[in-house]
């Protein structure tokens, strides 16, 4: 119940910040969110296994990792007391 509470809270603030858009614009949103929830494919309660994953890439780990610190760049000085 606390949940629905905090989604109202929410919602009663979106909604009046989107107040004082267009008519056009707010017509975009809603099919923007309509597009949304007929695209969306994770299921409510298996949306933190979204949130990671492996990166994808046919290099070698080796050559990834001496990519990823040949291109760190550090401009820092460090200067004597």
């Amino acid at each position: 119940m606390e949940m629905a509470i905090k989604n109202e809270a929410f919602l009663e603030n979106y909604l009046g910040l989107l107040s004082s858009l267009s008519k056009e614009s707010k017509v975009k949103l809603v099919e923007s969110l309509n597009f949304d929830i007929k695209n969306c494919n994770i299921s409510e309660n298996k949306w933190i296994d979204e949130l990671y994953g492996s990166f994808l890439s046919d290099k070698p780990t080796d050559v990834l990792v001496s990519e990823i610190r040949s291109d760190r760049r550090f401009i820092r000085e460090v200067t004597g007391f």
